[in-house]
């Protein structure tokens, strides 16, 4: 929903959601390499007792609940910029 209303016009909302998907391949893709090798580093240079990919991930987690609490609760619409 977010990104369909983010898109200026009907014209360009092919383009955005396309490069919306292609940013979650992207995300999806290098998600799994990433975690692994942290996951590596952290066990191998005994960082945090190991744990620290959990730690990292925690973070990361905490950044976006914090950046999607910050969505607005209610859509706009065409319609309201119209008023």
């Amino acid at each position: 929903m977010y990104v369909t209303e983010s898109a200026p016009n009907r014209n360009s909302l092919g383009a955005t959601n396309g490069l919306a998907q292609a940013t979650a391949s992207v995300a999806r893709a290098i998600g799994p390499a990433l975690s692994t090798s942290l996951y590596s580093l952290s066990i191998q240079e005994n960082l945090v007792g190991g744990y620290a990919v959990y730690t990292i991930l925690a973070s990361l987690s905490v950044i976006a609940l914090y950046l999607a609490i910050q969505l607005p609760k209610k859509l706009w619409s065409k319609a309201d910029e119209e008023d």
